[in-house]
């Protein structure tokens, strides 16, 4: 296993110094971020810890990396976000001797971030009213096969698209109408007179997080649209996620029989 270490660390010192001529750092690194996402997670995880020990002779290249990282993979709009490699990146960030104590304070409460409702746990339960309704409901209450939770903002224009494509999509839709899924759409923040002015279509649960706990506690939302996806035991399926081509490719090889 160190051979195999040792040998992928030699291979990326390489890499960057047959680029290095060329290309300048941040691009070169993006070009190398690009290819390692089309690897398997555990291997792309291991080469991008490997990536970030041999740069840590180099405090230069080690932030520039780390923060190019950080932005792309932890971007729900980005082509290659990974919540994974996100955390590996913060991992050997708070855990190595390049950064400063502060710079590492910053990393560690990012990564104390991430690490909220991971792929594979169960996610946090927080509470929610609808218009109209003084009755509190929790997202534990909701029993589905599956559950998209759709964080969003009404005064926010992808949102909106986000929201009008939703209402449009053949396949959530029959999976809403076979009581195979569940929408529910949460405002996070704290204008109530914004989320009671906001128009919802049917097909999805209208509702505002009250207490505030899920911008405050409970969840990590880098940026609005994003979506959460549960099964029935609440479990994350999709996390942090801001493209509905994915969640709805994901829907696809859940609820279709393969052929």
């Amino acid at each position: 296993m160190k051979r195999f270490i040792l040998a992928a660390m030699i291979a990326i010192a390489g890499w960057f110094c047959t680029q290095a001529q060329s290309v300048p750092a941040p691009e070169k690194y993006n070009q190398l971020l690009d290819q390692m996402i089309t690897l398997e997670q555990h291997k792309a995880e291991f080469l991008m810890n490997a990536t970030m020990e041999t740069l840590a002779k180099d405090p230069k290249g080690y932030r520039q990396m780390m923060e190019l990282a950080e932005r792309r993979f932890s971007d729900p709009a980005d082509p290659i976000h990974n919540e994974g490699l996100y955390l590996t990146v913060l991992k050997h960030a708070t855990q190595n001797y390049v950064l400063s104590n502060s710079e590492k304070e910053k990393q560690r409460l990012l990564l104390v971030g991430a690490q909220k409702n991971m792929i594979g746990s169960v996610a946090a339960n927080f509470d929610y009213v609808t218009p109209g309704d003084k009755t509190t409901h929790h997202l534990y209450d909701l029993d589905s096969d599956l559950i998209l939770v759709y964080f969003n903002n009404p005064d926010c224009e992808s949102c909106e698209t986000v929201k009008q494509r939703l209402a449009e999509n053949e396949l959530i839709n029959r999976l809403v109408n076979n009581k195979k899924l569940t929408v529910l759409a949460i405002y996070p923040y704290e204008d109530q007179k914004l989320w009671k002015k906001a128009k919802y279509p049917k097909m999805m649960i209208n509702g505002w997080n009250q207490s505030q706990q899920i911008e405050y506690e409970l969840y990590d939302l880098p940026t609005l649209p994003c979506f959460y996806l549960l099964n029935k035991e609440h479990k994350v399926l999709l996390k942090n996620e801001g493209s509905l081509n994915k969640v709805e490719a994901t829907l696809k090889s859940l609820t279709m029989p393969s052929n």
